[in-house]
C-alpha cells in the first residue's frame, strides 16, 4: 500500500510544490512507476492524510486556486508562441522547438517567460543557437535580465544524435521527468517521437504520460528554402571552422553570465549539449518531494 500511496503523493506533492492543484485525470495522467483507474486513484487519495480534494482538484498544503486566471495567461502565451513559429523554420540547423516548464501545462503568472527545448543537428549546435539568439534578440524576442514576461527563454540545447537526457539526470530527478512528460513541440509540428525514443526511462517513472505525449493541433511548418542553402554552404570545413569560432566566443559570454548569475547553477557546455540553467531547482525539489512523502507516509 505504501507503494500505491507514493505513486499518487509524488505528482501531487511536486506539482503543489508550483503552486498548480491537480485535477483526478491529471493525477491520474502523472502517477509515479504505477497505473490506477480513476475509481482507484480516488480510494488511495481518501487514504492520505493531509491532501486537499475538493471541486475535482487536488494539492498538498496551502495553495489559492488560480487555475482559471492562469490558463487564460498561457493561452496568451501560445497564441504568441504560434505567431513566431515562422522564426524557426528560417534559422539553419535547427531541428525541433519545444515549449518546456510551466507553459507547457499551463502554470503561469505575470513575470513568467516561455522556456523552450531546442533540437539541433549535430556538429552545427553552436552555429544554430548564435543564429537564434541573435534573431530573438533583434525581435526582442528573448529574455533579457528582469525583462521575461511572455520571452522566450531556450535554456536546453541538444544535437540530434544526443537526446538522451541522463546524462544530466540527478538521482531521483523527479523534476526532468515531469518535465519531459510535459514537453510539447511548437515546431515544425509533430510529437516529440525522437525523443521519447531516445529516452524510454521515462516509460519506467511515468508510464501513462509516456502513452500520452503533449502535442498541439498546429500545422507543421517546413524549413525555408534559403534555409537549406545556408545548411549546404556550411556542411563543410568552412561550416566546421565556423562552428568552433560561434562555440568559442558564446563560452566566454556563458562563463560571465554564470559568474554573475549563478546561484545553484547547473550548466553543461559541450559539443551537442547546452545546459544553461544558474538556478538549478531539481534537488530542493527532490528533497522536498522526499522529506513530505516521509512524513505523509509515517502519518498514514
Amino acid at each position: 500500500m505504501d507503494e500505491l500511496k507514493k505513486s499518487v503523493l509524488v505528482p501531487i506533492i511536486f506539482f503543489s510544490w508550483f503552486r498548480f492543484p491537480l485535477k483526478l485525470k491529471e493525477l491520474r495522467r502523472y502517477l509515479w512507476q504505477n497505473e490506477l483507474s480513476e475509481e482507484e486513484l480516488k480510494k488511495v487519495i481518501r487514504l492520505l492524510p493531509g491532501i486537499n480534494y475538493e471541486q475535482d482538484l487536488i494539492w498538498y498544503g496551502e495553495i489559492a486556486d488560480e487555475r482559471l486566471s492562469k490558463a487564460e495567461l498561457a493561452n496568451s502565451f501560445w497564441q504568441k508562441t504560434r505567431r513566431y513559429r515562422w522564426l524557426f523554420a528560417n534559422v539553419p540547423f535547427l531541428r525541433e522547438v519545444f515549449v518546456t516548464n510551466t507553459l507547457a501545462y499551463d502554470n503561469v503568472k505575470q513575470g513568467s517567460d516561455i522556456d523552450l527545448l531546442i533540437i539541433g543537428k549535430s556538429g552545427r549546435l553552436w552555429t544554430c543557437r548564435a543564429i537564434l539568439l541573435l534573431s530573438l534578440n533583434l525581435l526582442r524576442l528573448r529574455v533579457r535580465g528582469v525583462d521575461k514576461h511572455g520571452k522566450f527563454s531556450p535554456e536546453l540545447w541538444l544535437g540530434d544524435s544526443t537526446l538522451d537526457l541522463r546524462s544530466i539526470a540527478l538521482d531521483n530527478d523527479y523534476y526532468l521527468s515531469f518535465w519531459l512528460a510535459d514537453v510539447t513541440q511548437i515546431w515544425p509540428g509533430n510529437e516529440p517521437k525522437k525523443l521519447w525514443q531516445a529516452n524510454p526511462w521515462l516509460k519506467q517513472h511515468l508510464p501513462i504520460a509516456w502513452r500520452s505525449p503533449r502535442a498541439k493541433d498546429w500545422p507543421a511548418i517546413r524549413p525555408s528554402y534559403g534555409c537549406k542553402l545556408i545548411e549546404r554552404w556550411l556542411s563543410g570545413r568552412y561550416g566546421d571552422r565556423l562552428e568552433q569560432r560561434l562555440k568559442l566566443a558564446q563560452q566566454k559570454i556563458i562563463h560571465k553570465n554564470l559568474l554573475r548569475l549563478g546561484v545553484n547553477p547547473s550548466v553543461v557546455i559541450e559539443d551537442n549539449v547546452i545546459k544553461l540553467h544558474f538556478n538549478d531547482r531539481r534537488s530542493a525539489v527532490r528533497d522536498a518531494i522526499e522529506g513530505a512523502l516521509s512524513e505523509i507516509l509515517a502519518e498514514g
